[in-house]
């Protein structure tokens, strides 16, 4: 209650942070059940190695962090845009790919700082502890470039009709974080968007090679709580000359930030690589040859709908 009465943050945000904690958080906690899948659990050693890694690249992380506080910062904005990107655009190749990557992760990273610069720049400052001058020239600076791929994806969902879903949510989204403050905002989408659409994909795709939920469960749980004691001994050791909405802005996000690389590198990096029937059904889009896919979990199907069973292995419908 001590804390509550002197954060000047707002309802609105301290629930936003807590839903991050308690809901948005542990959806890293699946990285055990991912490591599980690439073969880290075949040998006892292997998935302690494993461990080791993870929590000795996000120890490093932290420890960049607070000796290089505004290059870390500026480090950590760029891997979110381009983790937020990857995980709400429909697969393709190329500049379609490269477009819808700036464009979503663009929207969260840039929206919610330039739609709430004056609040945004107080949480820069408490998470850099000093001057955030060098941050606002880059966003500013890469909100051309998003403003670009914007334009660009905008032409491309009128010839490709299987994103213009993906686009009306970029819409959605960009509203909303106009009206929420950015903490809220934040919360939404990682919350609400991003966190259940990459639990969905991993479900999935872990349960196609018979993983059983229970042990997916218990490992994430395990990983959850381990990840909340850490943040709690982390704020304990805080100065106490420090506000109390600083301690906890830094504990959360230095702490999201040493957990999004390593998550980032397993996910977008090893899985993405070797599990690549990680989405579903394919929309043909005659225009260009290129099959985007969507999230339904369906299978392809011929466009007369009949069973195609004398065609040979490997045939591309595309």
């Amino acid at each position: 209650m001590s804390f509550l009465d002197t954060s000047r943050l707002g309802w609105a945000s301290l629930l936003g942070l807590a839903a991050v904690i308690f809901i948005g958080l542990p959806h890293g906690a699946f990285d055990g059940a991912v490591a599980m899948a690439l073969g880290w659990a075949k040998r006892p050693w292997m998935m302690l190695a494993f461990i080791g890694g993870y929590i000795g690249l996000a120890a490093l992380v932290v420890i960049f962090w607070l000796a290089f506080p505004d290059i870390a910062l500026l480090a950590f904005l760029g891997i979110s845009l381009i983790h937020f990107g990857l995980g709400d655009a429909i697969t393709g190749k190329g500049i379609a790919l490269l477009v819808q990557t700036i464009a979503h992760g663009g929207m969260v990273i840039g929206g919610i700082s330039l739609f709430h610069k004056a609040e945004v720049d107080i949480i820069y400052s408490y998470l850099t502890g000093g001057d955030t001058e060098l941050i606002w020239i880059y966003i500013e600076q890469s909100s051309i470039v998003i403003g670009l791929a914007l334009c660009i994806y905008l032409a491309l969902a009128i010839m490709r009709p299987a994103l213009r879903p993906r686009l009306f949510e970029i819409v959605c989204l960009g509203f909303i974080f106009y009206m929420l403050p950015p903490l809220a905002g934040f919360a939404f989408y990682f919350c609400m968007v991003h966190t259940p659409r990459h639990l969905f994909r991993i479900w999935r795709q872990l349960g196609r090679q018979n993983f059983s939920p229970r042990s997916m469960m218990i490992m994430a749980a395990g990983f959850s709580f381990a990840s909340w004691l850490a943040a709690g001994i982390a704020l304990w050791m805080m100065p106490s000359s420090m506000s109390a909405d600083a301690q906890l802005l830094r504990v959360i996000f230095i702490g999201l930030a040493a957990l999004t690389v390593p998550h980032m590198m397993l996910v977008d990096g090893l899985f993405r690589r070797h599990q690549p029937s990680i989405r579903g059904i394919a929309d043909i889009m005659p225009t260009t040859d290129i099959s985007f896919k969507s999230d339904s979990g369906q299978d392809n199907l011929p466009q007369d709908n009949k069973p195609q069973d004398n065609k040979p292995q490997g045939h591309n419908d595309a």
